[in-house]
């Protein structure tokens, strides 16, 4: 998937339109995702969610049968960069995989990757600061994901990422 627009007319409201756009033409009969909507509201649009099919969304056999992808940008005024949030989240494992690009932990840098665990931060590590169109940020966080998920491993009991496991 290529995306191509103008970066400096782009708007929170338009960026999740174009995600949601794009996850809804994945919601076909053979697609990996099986419902697509905004939260909180078609009208205050926050973040855009899709439940997927793991399988088919990563093209091999996966433990759970079904995931939610959750998506936010933001443009917050005086920041030298965008903000994001793209995370896969598991609830009959109570597992979430993702990366969060914004200011909550200066010292991992621009952008880190996490992984929560029963409601518990497990992992949070540095992870690539992108510094490209939203959309193209977007694109490459999903091939990333599939890399991460494929990358996990259980240690004791707890989901673990090996370093640089799908962390570019």
């Amino acid at each position: 998937m290529i995306f191509f627009a103008s970066r400096a007319n782009l708007d929170k409201r338009t960026l999740l339109t174009r995600v949601h756009n794009w996850l809804q033409t994945q919601a076909d009969e053979d697609g990996p995702v099986e419902a697509v909507w905004y939260r909180p509201s078609k009208l205050n649009k926050s973040e855009v969610r899709a439940t997927v099919q793991p399988e088919v969304f990563l093209q091999t056999t996966y433990p759970v049968a079904e995931a939610e992808l959750q998506v936010s940008f933001d443009f917050p005024q005086g920041r030298e960069h965008d903000y994001y949030q793209i995370q896969w989240v598991e609830s009959d494992r109570d597992l979430m995989i993702g990366w969060h690009q914004d200011e909550t932990h200066p010292d991992l840098g621009e952008c880190h990757l996490q992984v929560d665990y029963r409601g518990e931060t497990v992992q949070r590590e540095a992870a690539t600061f992108i510094d490209e169109h939203p959309l193209n940020v977007f694109d490459q966080r999903l091939d990333h994901l599939v890399v991460a998920l494929d990358a996990l491993r259980w240690e004791d009991g707890v989901p673990r990422l090996p370093e640089q496991g799908g962390r570019t």
